[in-house]
């Protein structure tokens, strides 16, 4: 999405997640009960973060104090409604009366409908950017879903409406405005207002396939990752997707597909501190992919475990140097001399370096053939090795 500081041009929009209900037919309260590997208010944000959208609010009023732990640690921002047993409106109030002046539009979603795939939210902002339209509804099979992206010239009419009908009636007096972008998203019109509907969004997310390798270069260029790092990302995806075809045919199961998609994206957030975590978080809709990336710097080895893919791509990015593919003893040899004088990072160097030592030996002992002239290798980037 825009950044108001590179890209004036472009219209910049905010994130605004409703998360003061009381979830009565739920029972259980929404938020914070498990979605995948993380909490249903994680999935939200995450989906806002995946898409590059910087400005991310979530309006908290029933056990707030439950959820602002947890909101620190994304690193967004909390608007508390003290209104909220007035029901949603109220919130939609709270948040649409916290945006700045310099932000152009808004996405706005319940808490309870976390499940946006990051393609819908590029889809709605491009219609949004046009400028022909201040109301952009994401639709499925004709109907309307959620997120609408919202332009923020509607912020009085919002704040000054009394209410009746909620939101809905209120942007029904623009429907002249408006527009349904259609998508291949069933997740827009996926809520869990009971138990039953959690059930059906467990089921559905379990069916979510990745992340096409069009799609992942685009997840690159969204979250600003460096041409440079990007093709250090196509050889390490390269050298994993060989190391896993040649491991499949000695008979051994690996999904080629997460292989080659985890390790397009293990750098997705270089740059940033603790980049390991930073992409994981980003890629948190994809709970396989984030875990291979939070391991790609720092791995626990247990030996009576069987390579998977993340010790694939972990091997991969130590062998790769930029865009070249070198021997473990060289890579490791140029960074220690980087460090030096530095014992701490030299010591969690050595420990990577063992780490890779110990994966490259399993493998060579799984191939029954050594792995020392790699650097010969002319790799096709895809899934196909």
């Amino acid at each position: 999405m825009a950044d108001r500081e590179k890209d004036l041009e472009r219209p910049y929009v905010a994130a605004v997640i409703l998360a003061a209900g009381y979830s009565f037919r739920m029972k259980s309260f929404k938020p914070l009960l498990p979605l995948g590997s993380v909490r249903v208010v994680e999935k939200a944000v995450h989906a806002f973060q995946e898409a590059a959208i910087q400005d991310i609010r979530v309006v908290l009023g029933h056990r707030a104090n439950e959820l602002l732990p947890v909101l620190e640690g994304l690193k967004v921002q909390s608007v508390i409604n003290d209104n909220y047993a007035e029901g949603m409106f109220s919130s939609v109030k709270a948040g649409v009366k916290s945006l700045s002046q310099d932000i152009d539009g808004f996405f706005l979603l319940p808490v309870d409908n976390p499940i946006i795939q990051q393609n819908t939210l590029s889809e709605l902002y491009q219609t949004f950017s046009t400028g022909k339209f201040g109301i952009v509804y994401p639709a499925f099979h004709g109907k309307r879903g959620h997120p609408p992206l919202i332009s923020c010239r509607y912020a009085n009419e919002i704040l000054d409406w009394n209410g009746k009908g909620g939101l809905k009636n209120l942007l029904e007096y623009y429907e002249v405005d408006a527009v349904n972008v259609e998508l291949e998203d069933r997740g827009v019109l996926m809520d869990m207002d009971t138990p039953e509907d959690y059930r059906k969004m467990l089921t559905y997310m379990a069916s979510v396939p990745l992340p096409t390798e069009e799609e992942c270069y685009k997840l690159l260029k969204m979250n600003n990752t460096p041409v440079k790092v990007i093709e250090h990302c196509k050889q390490v995806a390269g050298l994993s997707c060989w190391l896993g075809k040649q491991l499949c045919e000695a008979g051994y199961v690996l999904n080629l597909e997460l292989l080659n998609t985890s390790a397009i994206l293990h750098d997705i957030a270089k740059g940033k501190e603790d980049h390991a975590r930073a992409g994981a978080e980003i890629m948190a809709n994809y709970p396989e992919i984030a875990e291979i990336i939070a391991s790609h710097m720092d791995i626990f080895l247990d030996a009576t475990q069987a390579i998977t893919e993340k010790e694939i791509v972990y091997l991969a990015d130590k062998l790769v140097k930029n865009n070249r593919i070198i021997l473990l003893q060289d890579r490791f040899k140029a960074v220690l001399k980087r460090f030096e004088g530095e014992s701490q990072a030299q010591e969690n160097i050595r420990q990577r370096f063992k780490n890779a030592q110990m994966i490259q030996t399993q493998i060579e002992y799984m191939l029954q053939k050594s792995l020392q002239n790699l650097s010969n290798l002319e790799l096709r980037r895809d899934a196909n090795g």
